[in-house]
Parts: structure tokens; C-alpha cells; sequence
């Protein structure tokens, strides 16, 4: 019996620094997507939250739900049996300043969405955005 506890307290030490080790690593990845899903503007949480929603839907997304109180915004693009769902939230500082974090998943009828960790996915949402910035700016419908 002593020798069956020993087992399985050694197991479970074991076990646990397999967890923590891959925890962290996870962890630092999850940090280097943020960098990339993250970007600040010069402009205040009001222009950003109503670019960000042309942006989304100049790229074919419906708009499921937009709370510009809050800064976040979700919405849903359907393509031949496939789903992008996007969330963005939008923060203001006292300067008024914004930072945008944007977060997508992906996933057909038949699986579980998967966060999209794709540095370019991001990135051209991106560049659509800093043109729908543009346009509100300067009042181009």
C-alpha cells in the first residue's frame, strides 16, 4: 500500500510539471498572438468602433452584436459551410486614444471553431480598418 502512494504522489509531481511547463509555453504564445492582434490609433473609441464596423462589413461579415458604450463588437462571416466569427473590443485612454484587440475563430458546420493564430489574417483586417478610419475622418460615405 505505502508502495502504491509513493506512485502515484511521484506520478502526480510528475504530471504537474509536465502541466505547468506546457502551461507557460502556451502562456507566452497566447502573448505573442496579442502583439499581433492588437493595435493602437490616435483616434477616440467613437471613430474606431464605427470604422470597425464598415471595415467588418466591407469584408462581407454581418454584425451580430455592437455595444459602442463597452467597445465591443462581434460579428460572423459565413463562406460554402464555413464560419469566421470576429470579436473586437475597443479601449479609449485619457488621451483620447484607442487600442483595438481583435480575436477571430474559424471552424465549418462539423467541428469546433479554432482560434485563427495567423499573423496575416490580422493583419489585413487591419489595413482595412486604417481605410475605414480614413473615410470617417474625412465624412466619406
Amino acid at each position: 500500500m505505502k508502495k502504491f502512494l509513493l506512485f502515484v504522489v511521484v506520478f502526480g509531481i510528475i504530471g504537474c510539471g509536465v502541466n505547468s511547463r506546457q502551461m507557460l509555453i502556451e502562456d507566452t504564445q497566447q502573448l505573442k498572438t496579442r502583439t499581433y492582434q492588437t493595435k493602437h490609433y490616435e483616434y477616440s473609441k467613437a471613430v474606431i468602433a464605427k470604422a470597425s464596423v464598415a471595415a467588418l462589413q466591407d469584408l462581407g461579415f454581418v454584425i451580430d452584436k455592437a455595444d459602442m458604450q463597452t467597445g465591443t463588437i462581434t460579428a460572423t462571416k459565413l463562406l460554402k459551410g464555413a464560419t469566421m466569427r470576429i470579436t473586437l473590443v475597443i479601449r479609449s485612454d485619457d488621451q483620447n486614444k484607442s487600442i483595438i484587440r481583435t480575436n477571430a475563430q474559424f471552424g465549418s458546420n462539423n467541428q469546433i471553431p479554432q482560434s485563427v493564430e495567423d499573423p496575416e489574417v490580422y493583419n489585413s483586417f487591419f489595413q482595412v480598418l486604417d481605410k475605414a478610419i480614413f473615410f470617417e475622418k474625412e465624412n466619406i460615405n
